[in-house]
């Protein structure tokens, strides 16, 4: 089998990938940035990984981040004979490759969106306009005019509001720094300025009350899914809207065929999370779509849909039964749960005040502490090391989340 290179293994859900390819025996060379420490290089510690190598981060210099990948390549086909498997997990790195990515098919395998594809997913307005067009619900959207100041905006819109910024994984920032949730305007001006300096115009959406769910895909070359996973957020840290802490595996009809119908306009291929805000029963919305691995991406592989080789298979054209989507939902367990304990424990904390210190979320927690059937997403006893180095990481303030 082709070997894989998987990039940004500092991240915690890569993992996934290490875990899911290295257990069929798949060689793995795993990727970090020379600008990292040894320490947050978390894939470098897992048993599956049989390759360590480091490149320059794409953030200081994009044309050596791409010869460093050409590089690796080269040496795995010269050491191997084929070209190896890719997966880009961060997402500096799978942006930079979506402008190069040309430069890189003499190298490797893989199914990855071309730059515009890309820049339509990840920017806010340009996903409205999409999801407008094929009819997938979205908050209601709006933008400073040119000829408006913010204080006017301020009087013209109902709180509360989400400011978002277009882009904002182009900013590097961590998820729930993103957005600001604002109620008054006074508040909205003071916010809305400082976010329009860092990037200009930042959306206005109106605030989606309700649970946060996920439909997780893999597309392959000819823009069909072959793999399809749906889950819950039951708490997340910061508990304003941060990632994922304790998650569960569902299912929702309407809720997949918005996220097939929105990722076959954008003539998708490869792996994408589209994020959806509402009630399942009532009004859903379309948040955001995540065009490279997200953090609940372990709670798929502990219900038994393996992404990630669904991904490889796609690559490598290895036979696959294409379904319609209703029938993927039998293709793993619904209920399974997934924790990260860490971040788990911290959000604790902020429900409690959110909730006015309410003793049921400390005997809810406890209850999923203590659940045999409540998987961790980080901690393998069969591959413990990299785990370890995590918490270690988070204790010492040098974890490094998306």
């Amino acid at each position: 089998m082709r070997e894989v290179v998987i990039t940004d293994v500092r991240y915690r859900m890569t993992l996934t990938a290490i875990w899911s390819l290295g257990k069929k025996g798949i060689a793995i060379t795993a990727v970090e940035f020379e600008d990292s420490s040894p320490q947050e290089r978390l894939g470098f510690y897992s048993k599956y990984v049989t390759h360590c190598r480091i490149v320059p981060n794409p953030k200081d210099d994009e044309i050596l981040f791409i010869n460093g990948l050409m590089t690796i390549g080269k040496d795995i086909y010269s050491r191997t004979g084929e070209k190896p498997v890719l997966i880009v997990t961060g997402s500096k790195s799978m942006a930079v490759v979506t402008k190069s990515f040309e430069k890189l098919l003499p190298y490797y395998e893989f199914n990855i969106v071309d730059e515009d594809t890309y820049y339509n997913a990840n920017n806010t307005y340009k996903l409205s306009e999409v999801a407008n067009m094929v009819k997938v619900p979205f908050p209601n959207t709006t933008f400073l005019q040119d000829d408006e100041t913010i204080f006017r905006m301020s009087k013209r819109i109902q709180f509360p509001v989400v400011i978002k910024y277009r882009e904002g994984e182009k900013l590097t920032l961590k998820a729930h720094e993103r957005y600001k949730i604002v109620h008054r305007p006074e508040e909205f001006v003071n916010v809305y300025t400082m976010m329009h300096e860092i990037q200009p115009k930042p959306l206005v959406q109106e605030y989606i009350k309700g649970a946060g769910y996920g439909v997780s895909v893999v597309f392959d070359q000819k823009q069909r899914p072959v793999e399809i996973f749906c889950h819950r957020r039951i708490r997340e840290y910061p508990v304003s809207g941060g990632p994922s802490t304790f998650c569960e595996s569902i299912w929702d009809e309407r809720m997949v065929a918005y996220a097939i119908r929105l990722l076959e306009a954008l003539k998708w291929t490869g792996f994408a999370m589209v994020e959806f805000k509402g009630d399942l029963k009532g009004d859903l919305r379309l948040m955001e779509i995540n065009p490279r691995f997200w953090g609940s991406m372990p709670l798929s592989l502990i219900a038994g849909c393996d992404m990630p080789f669904a991904y490889y298979k796609s690559v490598m054209a290895l036979k696959t039964k294409h379904l319609g989507f209703t029938q993927f939902r039998n293709r793993y367990r619904l209920h399974s749960k997934m924790q990260y304990l860490f971040q788990d424990i911290l959000s604790v904390r902020g429900y409690l005040k959110r909730n006015r210190y309410n003793p049921s979320i400390l005997f809810i927690f406890i209850r999923d502490l203590l659940n045999p059937n409540v998987k961790d997403g980080l901690f393998r006893w069969t591959d413990p090391q990299p785990g370890i180095m995590y918490i270690r990481n988070a204790v010492l303030g040098h974890s490094k989340r998306e």
